[in-house]
């Protein structure tokens, strides 16, 4: 059975609205916010030969290991309380809050914040009361982290949230997924025959409630919704890339204080193939405001809905001038893959095609800032470390983009940034991946490699000409230069 990504989003969509809840948003099973090869894993069984039978037979077996994962989250919360003396931010008011990410580079970034940009720190100066919550992606090195946050060049109050619930909250937490899990299942086995594809659905969204991603949706809604309660909070500030949390809190929150503002700022570049967004705009009924990075954005989620209000704030990315290119000994090769492991590795692998078959280019491989490296990247990268025409650029962007001729993505934002060089970019990936081209909409200007072969024979062809103007046009479109005052007038302070 194949069944292509956009129809198992519709499905899910669909099965969702049968649920009629919206605390089911806490599982992210029911919403895919981007279909990249490593979200769309989880719903690889409904192409096995016989889905029905793979489903029940892996939720049979699931049972005594969700039990399992249960009683581990409960000694975790136990073993991981002391984090909680830390997070003590019943100590400090706060009228705006921000929902950033301690991940990767964002930890130890001192300039401002990789989502937010100078945000906080603008509304800071403009004597508001501002706190930064940060969503913990660490199970280790909660206090380092902590401190880390704390001690950026201002005032702010950062406070980074604990890895697990408080001991007695999972009674409520088990209150909260149990029924909903028993509810899927239900559903799931009354469609068995009728409608085979929901029934599957239905059936493996039932164990998903169990998982590490759910209790952390779960976590972070508590956390925030607890500071909200606790303090005269007037707005809170998230990001919006379309993940099932993030209609989750702005539902729940919006139960209990109708009268808190919400904003949601669309910091990175939005795809085809960003289905979260999408039915995220679509099925919501409330109040809020979108910032977007450019009007190319701003005009597509009015496709979508013209409930949210919507302003064009613009993208620190922005910030920089186009840059001419400078001659090199060797033409150079810049590959920019998203931080994942998977297309990271995809993007090594095909360094190591190229590298061999053109040893006259250099290639350099620019690696994401939040990218957790495995075992396998670092094999790879040690193998290539190797090689005379290989290296792993520890420049800045602008500095890449002035050295290189070409600039392979998939959906990293470096696609877009390129546009501000003659660098010229190259979307990299499957043909199932094509809704993941940040520059799809511009395929006649800008063309795409899906093999090997192909990407080896494209180096060797002479590109047609772009000029400084169509490029920078393009990037203006995607993002415009960040306006802070916006920002300031849409708080209506």
């Amino acid at each position: 059975m194949i069944v292509s990504n956009r129809e198992i989003a519709n499905r899910l969509e669909d099965i969702f609205k049968e649920l009629n809840n919206s605390d089911y948003h806490v599982n992210p099973f029911f919403r895919i916010s981007k279909a990249t090869p490593e979200q769309m894993k989880k719903y690889q069984f409904i192409h096995s030969k016989f889905p029905r039978s793979t489903v029940l037979i892996y939720s049979f077996f699931s049972i005594p290991v969700n039990i399992i994962k249960l009683l581990i989250y409960l000694f975790c919360s136990i073993i991981f309380s002391y984090q909680y003396k830390t997070y003590n931010y019943e100590t400090h008011e706060g009228k705006i809050l921000f929902l950033s990410h301690a991940i990767g580079a964002n930890i130890t970034k001192v300039d401002g914040d990789q989502f937010f940009a100078l945000m906080p720190e603008y509304l800071h100066k403009k004597k508001q009361k501002v706190v930064v919550l940060y969503t913990n992606h660490n199970l280790t090195g909660y206090r380092k982290n902590s401190k880390l946050l704390k001690s950026k060049g201002s005032e702010i109050d950062r406070h980074l949230i604990p890895k697990f619930l408080k001991p007695h909250e999972n009674i409520d937490y088990l209150r909260s997924i149990i029924p909903a899990s028993i509810r899927c299942l239900f559903y799931g086995l009354q469609n068995l025959l009728s409608n085979p594809i929901n029934s599957i659905l239905f059936i493996k969204s039932s164990t998903t409630f169990y998982s590490r991603s759910t209790y952390s949706n779960y976590l972070v809604c508590q956390r925030v919704q607890k500071y909200c309660l606790n303090n005269d909070l007037k707005t809170l500030i998230m990001t919006f890339e379309g993940h099932s949390y993030e209609q989750y809190i702005l539902q729940k929150i919006n139960k209990n204080q109708p009268n808190l503002s919400f904003i949601l700022y669309q910091h990175s570049p939005v795809v085809a193939d960003h289905y979260g967004i999408e039915h995220f705009l679509k099925t919501n009924s409330r109040n809020f405001i979108v910032l977007t990075t450019g009007i190319f954005y701003e005009k597509l989620f009015k496709n979508f809905s013209n409930i949210p209000k919507y302003q064009i704030l613009g993208s620190s990315k922005a910030e920089t001038h186009f840059v001419d290119s400078v001659e090199n000994p060797k033409i150079q090769v810049l590959f920019a893959p998203e931080g994942t492991m998977t297309a990271t590795v995809s993007f090594l692998r095909l360094i190591n095609y190229l590298r061999s078959m053109n040893p006259q280019l250099l290639f350099s491989v620019r690696l994401h800032p939040n990218l957790k490296r495995n075992l396998i990247v670092n094999f790879l990268i040690k193998r290539l470390e190797t090689k005379s025409n290989f290296l792993v650029s520890t420049y800045s962007l602008s500095e890449d983009l002035i050295k290189s001729k070409y600039v392979f993505y998939r959906s990293s934002a470096v696609g877009v940034e390129a546009l501000m060089s003659y660098a010229f970019p190259v979307f990299y990936g499957n043909l199932n991946d094509q809704g993941l081209n940040v520059l799809g909409k511009y395929l006649t200007v800008f063309p795409i490699v899906t093999n090997l072969k192909d990407a080896s024979q494209y180096l060797k062809t002479e590109q047609f000409f772009v000029s400084k103007e169509q490029r920078v046009n393009i990037f203006d479109e995607m993002f415009s230069k960040i306006d802070y005052e916006k920002l300031y007038s849409v708080l209506n302070i």
